[in-house]
């Protein structure tokens, strides 16, 4: 479009926007019309405020017409648009003639273009040069206050080549958020949540600041639109599990009386169940079609006697264009809009690692399994209903990390509930049937072996038991694996917590609280191990050792099945003997370079299914036979794991495994030798041995030998293990190490 064209343009919007106003309607998405800065004299920098080397460049033109403006080395262009910050769409044409410096991975800032907030924030796209980017092929934006450029970086993917002109757009949308584009395609790595920017009030355009080969840069076809104020409002940061956040928490002052034999509750008529048009749990809200009788499980989950038919959820399921574009990550942005969903919903999931809740779940999202509203429920069906988090928002993980969307590794579901369908009322001591069972059993409180828990006298250091109680209250829903997918507000994001609170739950259980104290725990402990034992019923493979990742299920499901009575359940590995459990496949008998007969073995550890040792390619498989001197990377990094993320999750689980003298139930005595190896090896010679071969250092606190993480379990560890019935040196008794053998022998690569 010549220049004659785009004043006429302009003026078209003028006299469009001015009908708008006498009619008393403001043009979408902006309010103003665009106006236009084309460089050819120098009277186009009117209004604007420049230092340094700035000027026309009469001969620079886009279309080879015309003029541009040229911005140098150190100089500065800033045009004020108006006093106070808000929505609106800059464009504008940058030409970028390749210059690199002599040396690109020195730190450098190189020319910038961008917006400005009032308070002198900004958001600005460019060139800058680290060890850490790749400043000669592509470009960088920065949130920066002016003077700390290097603060928050975006690589955003883009090349720089071929040299030449580039459109830039910056579209801050009054309630979407900021969105960059690059040659009118969107460049997905810029996050408007993390820019800290409000709106802005004016454009401005940088010079390199570099020493040395300086780049110029010109600018033309500047185009500004002004909108409203941003609505956008901070999610910040919470903490579910906190102090005060407990105290607030109706739900955990719920009476859950101590049901037995003796005081069996009886089971309600229909006509006694209430009828209701939906019911709530954990914030969301199930309303049916027609009023339904309704009941509660023993942990406070609600049940429906159907069939029944779902009409509404809220927070409403959102498919497609209906999620803002402002919440959406850049893994949503890869979808087809037909894909995407938010506060989604399963009937009966699958006991698979596949989920429909969230579309920025990573790996394991599934289109295909996509529901959508009505939901009809028949006596049997399970319906998992969730709530996403929103973008921006930081949540405080069970123990350990923060979660936030589309951040890394991080779930994308902030909580879920489950909502059953039954024939007929249950009985108020009824546990609610595995979600993802087919073939739902109900189990009642009355029938609990509460005798087998021990009363160990509890140390100084007994957490507040309350605060376990929330970590095991709401239905622990993961099918899947790495945490992608379960829901922050419900249950441990990362297999080393998920090991550490299910090994405090049921050391807590194995104290000497009072039956009343206990029951709480005791009731949402077992309906894990219920669920998680649906899961394998079903078909589940477990969970394989990677890392971290695999630890913390298979106590519930036996401590369930023991108390339960169900023998299937309490001797799960027997029960089903391909299915993989962390613990049990990342521990063996085997002839250790340390010394021990029992080993780690390896970050990826034994497969259960075949019995051969994995590698993965990265070398992860069994190690611990071979002495530092001939590791590689692999090996180190399964040193590192066993050190940080796996051995000291497991101290609580096998110490309450022994108090209960379960030891035949969990069907693996490798793991209890090892947890005593653990807990009893003098590691000091060891870890100097390590860094002289390796140069990897473990003396550290968190990493060394003879310890967990918490406290209450090295109090109870100290004061109870030595007393029980089982030696504490097993770990270095000989044992049949043919399984460790065969497994090397068929090592995976």
């Amino acid at each position: 479009m010549s220049r004659r064209r785009r004043a006429r343009s302009a003026f078209a919007c003028l006299w469009v926007a001015a009908l708008a106003l006498r009619s008393g309607a403001a043009p979408e998405p902006y309010r103003d019309a665009a106006r236009l800065f084309a460089f050819d004299g120098n009277e186009a920098l009117a209004g604007w405020k420049t230092t340094g080397n700035v000027t026309i460049d009469a001969a620079k033109g886009r279309e080879g017409k015309g003029g541009a403006l040229k911005v140098g080395s150190g100089g500065v262009a800033l045009l004020k648009l108006r006093d106070t910050d808000g929505a609106g769409k800059v464009e504008l044409w940058v030409y970028d003639d390749g210059t690199r410096p002599e040396n690109a991975k020195a730190s450098r800032i190189g020319p910038r273009w961008g917006l400005v907030q009032s308070d002198g924030k900004l958001l600005a796209a460019g060139i800058l040069y680290a060890s850490y980017l790749g400043g000669a092929e592509g470009y960088t934006a920065t949130a920066s206050d002016g003077k700390d450029w290097f603060n928050q970086l975006f690589w955003l993917g883009v090349n720089r080549a071929p040299a030449g002109w580039h459109k830039w757009t910056f579209d801050f949308d009054a309630e979407d958020g900021l969105q960059v584009l690059h040659n009118d395609r969107e460049v997905n790595a810029v996050d408007s949540a993390k820019t800290g920017l409000r709106g802005f009030n004016a454009v401005a355009i940088w010079g390199d600041n570099g020493p040395g080969n300086p780049q110029t840069i010109w600018v033309d076809d500047l185009s500004v639109t002004l909108g409203g104020p941003v609505k956008i409002v901070p999610a910040g940061e919470a903490d579910p599990y906190d102090a005060k956040t407990l105290a607030a928490d109706a739900s955990l002052k719920r009476l859950v009386p101590v049901y037995t034999r003796d005081n069996a509750p009886a089971t309600p008529k229909i006509e006694d169940l209430p009828l209701k048009q939906s019911v709530a749990q954990y914030g969301i809200t199930w309303t049916f079609a027609q009023p339904a009788r309704v009941g509660q499980f023993l942990n406070g989950d609600w049940y429906v006697v159907g069939p029944v038919t779902i009409q509404a959820i809220a927070p409403r399921p959102l498919y497609g264009a209906e999620i803002p574009k402002r919440q959406l990550d850049p893994l949503e942005k890869e979808r087809p809009e037909s894909q995407r969903v938010r506060n989604g919903f399963m009937l009966n999931p699958p006991a698979r690692m596949k989920v429909a809740y969230d579309s920025g779940v990573r790996n394991w999202f599934d289109p295909a399994l996509v529901q959508k509203l009505p939901v009809a429920m028949r006596p049997g069906d399970s319906l998992v209903s969730t709530i996403s988090m929103p973008k921006g928002l930081v949540l405080h993980a069970q123990l350990r990390n923060k979660i936030e969307r589309g951040e890394g590794d991080s779930s994308p579901i902030r909580t879920a509930a489950v909502l059953t369908c039954v024939a007929q009322p249950l009985p108020p001591d009824a546990f609610r049937p595995a979600f993802c069972d087919r073939g739902p059993k109900i189990y009642l409180a009355r029938n609990l072996k509460r005798e087998l828990l021990p009363a160990a006298a509890a140390t100084p250091s007994l957490p507040n038991v309350a605060q376990y109680v929330r970590f095991t209250q709401r239905p622990w829903v993961g099918t899947c694996f790495f945490g992608f997918e379960e829901p922050v507000e419900n249950m441990p994001q990362y297999g080393l917590e998920y090991g550490r609170v299910v090994g405090l739950s049921a050391l807590l259980l194995c104290t000497d609280l009072t039956p009343g104290q206990k029951e709480p725990l005791l009731v949402n402990f077992v309906q894990i191990g219920i669920d998680l034992g649906g899961m394998i019923r079903a078909g589940h493979p477990g969970w394989t050792s990677w890392g971290g990742h695999g630890s913390g299920r298979k106590l519930p499901i036996i401590l369930a099945g023991l108390l339960l009575g169900d023998d299937q359940l309490a001797h799960i590995n027997q029960s089903f003997p391909k299915v993989s459990f962390g613990e049990d496949e990342q521990t063996a008998y085997g002839e250790g370079w340390t010394g021990a007969k029992v080993v780690f073995t390896g970050h990826s550890g034994i497969d259960a299914a075949t019995g051969a040792g994995r590698s993965r390619g990265n070398g992860w498989g069994p190690y611990e036979h071979t002495p530092p001197s001939q590791w590689k990377e692999g090996q180190n990094t399964s040193e590192s794991y066993r050190r940080c993320c796996t051995s000291v999750g497991w101290v609580a689980q096998a110490l309450a495994l022994r108090l209960l003298h379960a030891e035949p139930a969990w069907h693996h005595d490798a793991f209890f030798d090892y947890v005593d190896r653990w807990m009893y090896e003098d590691d000091s010679a060891f870890v100097k041995t390590i860094k002289a071969a390796t140069g990897r250092d473990h003396d550290k606190e968190w990493a060394r030998q003879g310890q967990a993480w918490d406290a209450f379990i090295n109090e109870m560890w100290a004061r109870h293990r030595p007393s029980l019935p089982a030696r504490t040196n097993g770990w270095r008794q000989p044992h049949d190490d043919t399984y460790y053998r065969t497994a090397l022998e068929r090592l995976q690569p």
